[in-house]
């Protein structure tokens, strides 16, 4: 029950060259302003403060509609947004 194969089994001449070293990718660094959470999604929205106060502030995750800029740069948060304030984030360092 041991035939031979019909053909040759093809063979690499040379020994497979081990894979190289991964490169560590460096961790973006996050954009200044203050972070908010979206209600709808749980996305995160970056409010810069350069924004125009009349501007709508849309999710870039669901393009919610989540309030006007200057309701989010008030300074108590009575501004009626669809967001909650994340807090700042800790340096590791």
């Amino acid at each position: 029950m041991s035939d031979p194969p019909r053909r040759p089994i093809l063979k690499l001449k040379f020994p497979p060259a081990s894979p190289p070293a991964p490169v560590p990718t460096p961790t973006p660094a996050e954009p200044a302003g203050t972070r908010w959470k979206c209600k709808p999604c749980g996305g995160v929205v970056v409010i810069t403060g350069l924004e125009p106060a009349d501007e709508d502030v849309r999710c870039p995750a669901c393009n919610a509609r989540l309030g006007l800029a200057g309701d989010f740069q008030a300074p108590d948060g009575d501004g009626k947004v669809r967001a909650r304030r994340l807090p700042a984030l800790r340096d590791p360092a």
